[in-house]
């Protein structure tokens, strides 16, 4: 087969009237609302194109139970037994005393046995899965781990972007899943990999999407999320709901890196991920798969042209900016903590930004100070320059005290009471 068409399970085919599972229904209407074809929808899917227009027309997935062989002496009672044996809980004993009652003669290991697939089926949530063309689809997610930076162990927040053909994947530590992090890490990625997949596939956070409901017929996108997408011109795609499954590809390589930090210590953040990007070249790119066989980079040379061109695209910016009141002891409030500032600046009004690593502090659109930002909650990063001038104040005061107040005896204010004069 060549490698840059789709590959996908073996199915059987029947001229149009097979049965369809719920998982290629999903996937059918999905690519339909997504405009593509339905002999392309048909031949990605190796469907006979009859098949994909009747399972447009279903509103719903229609279910389906594989029948199980039945023995010769069986025979008679087996729709009888595909209406009870759910009922039952695929119990074969409750099965077998009631076809006893009812006239049956044969054994107890016949309905066993008839029963063991049923069983089986039931208890397996068997998935399909959907191999995409090179340079087709990436699939984007977060996880969560702790580690060591700068001697204090600190929870990282890792965004991984992994390519749905070549399995290539790229990955950054941040310290939040904010829409800035989230733009800002789609934006490396697609610097690290040259291009842009034409579609991603995301899980359903908030920087993504508002509300939906669960068929994704209805989709109330993030503004900001839609707006960059379009400027890169992918097509962002969530997964149904409860069928975390459609993005595995992703969250694989999330488990991926996780172990690769385990265990680790780390200057900085910035060390973090200068380490991670050294593993992803020496070691991610160049493994062999689990399930392709093949390794990533070199399978990323049959996509690495198909992929959306973004050079010379000026980067889509967002900034996080916030108004703060400088407290009295100096200290501006931001995202749980709290930066120092010059104590000239106590009480007035500042605009404080995030850029990168760093938090700006700017008053009247010139910048005050700038400090690495905090890898937590709840902390406070104070620069005592900030401080210097009021120990210097305290320290005239205390050189150069006030004149004393003359004491006056009580019957000098009583006579002023009684009309006297200084």
């Amino acid at each position: 087969m060549d490698q840059k068409e789709v590959s996908y399970l073996p199915m059987i085919v029947s001229g149009g009237d097979e049965m369809v599972k719920g998982d290629i229904w999903h996937e059918i209407h999905s690519r339909h609302r997504l405009k593509e074809t339905k002999k392309s929808i048909a031949r990605s899917l190796d469907l006979d194109v009859r098949t994909v227009r009747k399972i447009l027309h279903q509103e719903t997935p229609v279910k389906y139970r594989r029948k199980a062989a039945a023995a010769g002496m069986l025979q008679p009672w087996t729709d009888y037994l595909n209406q009870r044996v759910a009922a039952v809980g695929y119990c074969a004993q409750s099965l077998y005393e009631e076809l006893r009652d009812r006239g049956y003669e044969g054994g107890y290991d016949t309905v066993r046995r008839f029963v063991k697939p049923l069983r089986q089926e039931a208890r397996i949530d068997a998935t399909l899965r959907f191999e995409t063309p090179p340079g087709r689809q990436g699939q984007a997610d977060w996880g969560q781990c702790w580690t060591v930076l700068g001697g204090k162990r600190s929870r990282v927040h890792l965004f991984v972007m992994t390519l749905g053909y070549s399995r290539r994947l790229f990955a950054r530590g941040t310290l939040d899943e904010k829409l800035p992090s989230f733009i800002s890490c789609h934006i490396d990625a697609f610097d690290h990999f040259g291009g842009i997949p034409h579609e991603m596939i995301y899980d359903n956070p908030k920087t993504v999407v508002l509300s939906r409901n669960f068929a994704g017929s209805s989709i109330e996108w993030n503004g900001t999320f839609w707006d960059f997408a379009t400027y890169y011109g992918f097509r962002p795609r969530p997964h149904r709901p409860y069928r975390a499954q459609t993005k595995g590809k992703v969250e694989s390589g999330v488990k991926y890196v996780k172990r690769f930090l385990r265990g680790k210590v780390f200057e900085s953040l910035d060390h973090l991920n200068d380490a991670l990007m050294n593993w992803i070249a020496t070691v991610a790119d160049q493994r062999v798969h689990g399930t392709t066989h093949r390794k990533p980079a070199e399978m990323f040379g049959e996509e690495q042209d198909l992929l959306i061109k973004h050079h010379g695209k000026p980067p889509y910016k967002i900034e996080q900016r916030a108004l703060r009141q400088v407290a009295r002891d100096c200290m501006v409030n931001f995202e749980t903590n709290r930066y120092s500032v010059p104590f000239q600046y106590a009480g007035k009004q500042v605009e404080v930004q995030c850029a990168g690593d760093l938090v700006l502090i700017y008053h009247n659109k010139a910048l005050l100070v700038s400090h690495p930002r905090c890898a937590g909650s709840y902390l406070n990063c104070i620069d005592r320059t900030h401080f210097s001038g009021i120990y210097q104040q305290a320290a005239f005061h205390r050189d150069h005290p006030a004149d004393d107040v003359q004491v006056r005896d009580l019957a000098f204010y009583e006579g002023l009471v009684e009309g006297g004069a200084l």
